[in-house]
C-alpha cells in the first residue's frame, strides 16, 4: 500500500476512536457510521465505496477496486491465509464478475 492508502486507514481508525472512545479491536468492523457512537452495519456500503475510491486513488487495477467495492476486502498474498473460505470465494467471485461485466460492456 502506498502512503495515501495507509493515511486513509489511519483516518478510519482515528474516526472510530473519536466516535467510540476506544481503539478498534479485532472483532470490530471499520464499517461504522461516523454519526453514531457505536459501529453500525448500515454504513457498510458507504465504507465499501470509500475503500474502492481509495483503491482507485492508490492506483490499484480496476478489477481489484471493483472487488473491494463489492466485498469490502482486499485479498493479498500476505492476508489470504487469514481469511475464511467464504471470504476467499467472495473475492474470487467478485473478480470473475468484473471480467464478465467488462466483456459485456
Amino acid at each position: 500500500m502506498n502512503d495515501e492508502a495507509l493515511n486513509a486507514i489511519r483516518e478510519l481508525r482515528r474516526r472510530f476512536r473519536e466516535q467510540t472512545g476506544r481503539d478498534p479491536g479485532p472483532d470490530d468492523d471499520y464499517a461504522f457510521d461516523p454519526e453514531s457512537a457505536e459501529p453500525q452495519p448500515a454504513a457498510e456500503a458507504r465504507i465499501k465505496s470509500i475503500m474502492g475510491d481509495i483503491a482507485d486513488a492508490a492506483g490499484l487495477s480496476p478489477d481489484l477496486a471493483f472487488a473491494i467495492r463489492k466485498i469490502g476486502l482486499l485479498v493479498t498474498q500476505r492476508n489470504q491465509d487469514t481469511l475464511d473460505d467464504d471470504q476467499r470465494a467472495a473475492w474470487t467471485a467478485a473478480l470473475a464478475e468484473y471480467k464478465i461485466l467488462k466483456r459485456v460492456n
